[in-house]
């Protein structure tokens, strides 16, 4: 009973964590595709998550059916919770120590990423949870071998395919546990063991079955029956791209991804969780060898797999190794404070499911704890208190350092980039053709589903080969055709100057020049560089001029480190000036203000990240998130912070364009010559 209380105890301050942290809205990338899809009748192939949606979709419709994006971050809040919980309770169930099963699960729960998945619309919260309920099956196996209870394990880890498929990953470390605590392995590999695990598994690929379907009867599906399971096959899996990642890390990158481990491990947990950890890692040998086998074989494959996974949110793919690193970190705290399964002494009593008095040779039963474990559960040492009073002091202490920056519930960065996109944008007056990044598209895809179906909106590689005739047939009826600045470069290069291209005068774009030049001497303010993604270009003139005006000629060189920070006020030698090849944590003074700037990413091959690439706080107030391109925020006369300026990035807003229904004479009426402009040097823009 006190397992269950705690864990609940637990989760539930992890729960309340994540909600004050919660994401409020939707999101670019993976968070937005998801929010955009929960509560859409359409199935997609490629939505390789069915078990998430199932159970997501109720969710949604019960809680937040009018806002499904901040539902869909609501649903991974309560997944990550639970996952908190049921690490508690694995850490409890496996040492019976109080204090180890508490610093467990706030090791996880405050840990950077893993916060940072539970309170965005994502996968992993949900994917850890059911790495753990197999845990815990296989704990309830191991205390009493039984066909019904292996059936339990093969349910659990078959219905955990469902969610996310790097589950494969556990088969090994979960059949080194079945052979150790199965008092006759052999009886594993009898035929009617096997029948029941295949049955088990083709009743949990069911969960496929409407992702088959929607391949089966597509539009442009195969013709025949095997090149339609194979094309279900390669979307399902995405083996597109997983077969040029897997394993797609270079010899000679291996030493910078032996760092970027480093720095995510000590990002999680710090330097004292690691050391607790690996005290764990030893202590779990002599505490359970099963265990032991389990949890060392889980942490190694699952890291050799993200260590060598060429992608770009390698961060993610380490996340089961930090489970078990905080599971590690509770065993090392493993002094019992009430009676637990004596299996846990040794591996040889595990396998039977009971405990030995190692004076007597006495078993007990298998929730009884031997003679030395109640010695150890009525004494606690004061040293041993202290310790454990420090360790559990060190986790909170997590939590307070992770919060401001993990913070993101006032980050409505995704609703201002659809605003502007769509602004005046409406099926009555204009159709807009977009050549987004795909992280902004799903975005996009979000708001025209759910907040502004009113928006006439198609992808320009649809609509390319006949772009002529959508342009005349929406001109017939006086739309406009509305262009993301990519799309319209891409029209010019295609169709060069057969369309009267004009910048829109109604969202003329931010200009971070104009802004540093029009700011009064003495304004306090916070500039960082990271290296901007491939995609995008960073003028070195430009910049020169723009730091030369900002620091009055006193601006370092801009091209030193993937990471450069300048601050101070404006018109003035820049009073901090900080570049490097490594994240670092920065503090500093401005005015009566102390900030810090924390980099959180690790460049160049992290290309996205949900929760910022790093953040700038003013004390425990989250300014703003630092993004790959160039990140500007300034402070008024009243310390209020303005709204973040990014260039050379993926939140940068771009101009737009327009393709005018009206005539070109019309249309230089109604729109300032001065606003017509050339998109490339070789083209050029209709003036008739």
């Amino acid at each position: 009973m006190w397992r269950f209380t705690v864990a609940c105890i637990v989760g539930t301050l992890a729960f309340w964590a994540y909600t004050q942290t919660l994401l409020a809205g939707g999101d670019l990338g993976d968070t937005g595709g998801f929010q955009a899809a929960v509560l859409w009748p359409e199935v997609s192939a490629r939505q390789a998550y069915p078990l998430y949606y199932n159970l997501a979709r109720p969710f949604v419709l019960a809680v937040s059916a009018a806002n499904p994006a901040r539902g869909l971050n609501l649903f991974s809040a309560v997944l990550g919770a639970a996952a908190v919980g049921l690490l508690t309770l694995l850490c409890a169930t496996i040492t019976g120590s109080l204090a180890a099963a508490v610093a467990a699960g706030l090791l996880l729960a405050f840990s950077y990423t893993f916060w940072s998945q539970a309170i965005i619309a994502e996968v992993y919260t949900l994917h850890l949870a059911l790495v753990l309920a197999c845990c815990l099956a296989l704990y309830a196996y191991a205390a009493r071998p039984s066909s019904s209870r292996l059936a339990i394990f093969f349910i659990v880890y078959a219905v955990a395919f469902g969610n996310h498929l790097s589950v494969i990953l556990l088969f090994v470390p979960f059949t080194v546990f079945l052979l150790l605590v199965t008092p006759r392995p052999r009886t594993l590999f009898r035929p009617a063991t096997i029948v029941m695990a295949i049955a088990i598994a083709a009743a949990g690929a069911l969960q496929y079955w409407p992702n088959l379907m929607a391949t089966w009867h597509q539009l442009d599906a195969p013709a025949t029956w095997a090149d339609r399971l194979a094309a279900f096959w390669f979307d399902t899996t995405k083996a597109d791209w997983r077969e040029s990642m897997v394993l797609g890390v270079r010899g000679d990158q291996l030493v910078e991804r032996a760092g970027m481990w480093w720095f995510d491990a000590r990002q999680q947990f710090g330097i004292a969780g690691l050391l607790l950890a690996l005290v764990g890692a030893i202590r779990l040998w002599w505490i359970s060898r099963p265990w032991a086998a389990l949890v060392t074989l889980a942490y190694a494959i699952n890291t050799v797999f993200a260590f060598t996974y060429n992608v770009g949110d390698t961060h993610v793919f380490y996340l089961p190794g930090h489970v078990f690193t905080a599971l590690w970190a509770g065993v090392a705290l493993s002094m019992p404070v009430w009676p637990a399964p004596g299996f846990a002494l040794r591996a040889s009593d595990f396998a039977l499911g009971a405990s030995s008095d190692r004076s007597s040779g006495k078993k007990a039963g298998p929730y009884e704890a031997g003679p030395d474990l109640r010695t150890a559960a009525r004494t606690l040492s004061g040293p041993r208190a202290i310790a454990i009073v420090a360790i559990l002091a060190y986790a909170g202490w997590r939590g307070w350092d992770t919060w401001p920056a993990i913070d993101r519930h006032n980050d409505r960065r995704a609703d201002t980039l659809v605003t502007r996109l769509t602004f005046g944008v409406n099926q009555q007056n204009a159709v807009l053709v977009t050549g987004l990044n795909w992280q902004l598209e799903n975005a996009l895809l979000y708001s025209t589903r759910v907040e502004r179906p009113d928006v006439a909106w198609v992808r320009l590689p649809d609509v390319m080969l006949h772009f002529p005739f959508l342009v005349r047939d929406n001109a017939s009826i006086s739309r406009d055709i509305v262009l993301d600045s990519h799309a319209a470069a891409d029209v010019v290069a295609a169709y060069g100057a057969a369309f009267p291209l004009v910048q829109d005068p109604l969202l003329p774009a931010p200009d971070l020049g104009d802004t540093v030049a029009q700011l009064p001497p003495g304004t306090p303010y916070v500039f960082c560089l990271l290296t901007p993604p491939r995609e995008e270009h960073l003028d070195p003139v430009a910049l020169d001029a723009i730091l030369a005006t900002l620091t009055h000629g006193h601006a370092p060189d801009a091209g030193m480190g993937p990471y450069q920070l300048i601050a101070g006020l404006s018109g003035e030698a820049p009073q901090v000036t900080r570049s490097s090849d490594r994240p670092f944590r920065e503090t500093f003074q401005l005015l009566d203000d102390s900030f810090t700037v924390r980099m959180e990413s690790w460049l160049p091959s992290d290309t996205f990240r949900r929760a910022g690439f790093g953040h700038v706080l003013r004390g425990r107030e989250h300014v703003f998130i630092l993004e790959r391109g160039v990140n500007f925020v300034w402070f008024d006369r009243n310390a209020r912070p303005s709204s973040p300026i990014y260039a050379a990035g993926l939140y940068a807003p771009g101009p737009r364009y327009r393709i005018p229904s009206a005539t070109p004479a019309l249309a230089l009426v109604r729109l300032k010559p001065e606003l017509l402009v050339r998109l490339k040097p070789d083209a050029t823009v209709d003036h008739r």
